[in-house]
């Protein structure tokens, strides 16, 4: 059900079309032609362009989102008063999920299970995804794969937000970029044991890593290694988050590993 207040109309032209459409389907071909068009890995080489693209790439994603979500309480369709009571009795919200674009948006409720990072640097959820972990979610992931949530990993040698090292936590499997710039991806269907296990500490380097943590705040007693269903490690994480962080993602993973046959 289309909605026909103004910012779904304004929403509309963003997506280049000329009034909100009847159906979905619409709205998601349109949503795929704005965000090939100016995804901002197309301005390279055009750096004036590219910061344009940027602002409209995340204004596409704002348009669809709100649109796809006014599907669900359209302005043109008033509540009667013997259902208005039950309705707001009733949970109101949805958390929306964000489908990077090309992708299917089903307006289903998500069965995954919640992920919150209560606000922490370089941690997005969907759908509040930064713009450089957007272009991240549109190279990994491909229909109908979804993006849930997303850690930068890159440590305190590389600038805030840069994504160099990541986590990218998905509907179907985790994938990880690594130190050598290596991608990879576990399915959640080989994902093994998951453990928070004591940080090692050696050393000189391990001294002078504890007094930096001491100085700057961070927990950092404890590393996560997700391992594979086979026995071979997959991924640790170790100093680059903090051990909440690390908690959440551990969390996470504990209710994606696939359970025994009863």
């Amino acid at each position: 059900m289309p909605c026909v207040c103004k910012s779904c109309a304004r929403h509309a032209q963003t997506l280049g079309l000329e009034q909100t459409p009847r159906t979905r389907a619409p709205l998601r071909k349109a949503f795929r032609a704005a965000a090939k068009q100016w995804h901002p890995d197309r301005y390279e080489r055009d750096p004036a362009m590219r910061l344009e693209a940027e602002e409209r790439f995340k204004q596409i994603q704002v348009a669809y989102r709100e649109l796809m979500e006014h599907y669900e309480t359209p302005a043109q369709w008033p509540i009667e008063p013997a259902f208005a009571a039950r309705r707001s009795a009733a949970p109101s919200y949805v958390a929306p999920i964000y489908t990077a674009p090309g992708h299917t948006a089903p307006g289903d409720i998500p069965t995954a299970p919640p992920i919150f990072f209560g606000g922490a640097p370089g941690c997005f959820v969907a759908p509040d995804f930064s713009p450089i972990a957007e272009r991240i979610i549109v190279t990994h992931l491909r229909d109908p794969e979804r993006a849930l949530a997303i850690v930068d990993l890159s440590g305190p040698a590389s600038p805030p937000g840069s994504f160099a090292q990541f986590i990218l936590l998905a509907d179907e499997g985790v994938f990880v970029r690594d130190f050598r710039n290596i991608v990879s991806l576990l399915w959640y269907s080989h994902l093994g044991q998951i453990r928070l296990v004591p940080k090692p500490r050696r050393g000189l380097a391990g001294l002078w890593q504890s007094i930096f943590e001491r100085l700057s705040g961070t927990d950092q007693k404890y590393q996560l290694e997700i391992w594979r269903r086979d026995g071979t490690l997959f991924h640790t994480i170790a100093g680059q988050v903090d051990d909440s962080i690390k908690k959440v993602i551990y969390n996470f993973l504990q209710q994606k590993k696939p359970r025994p046959p009863l």
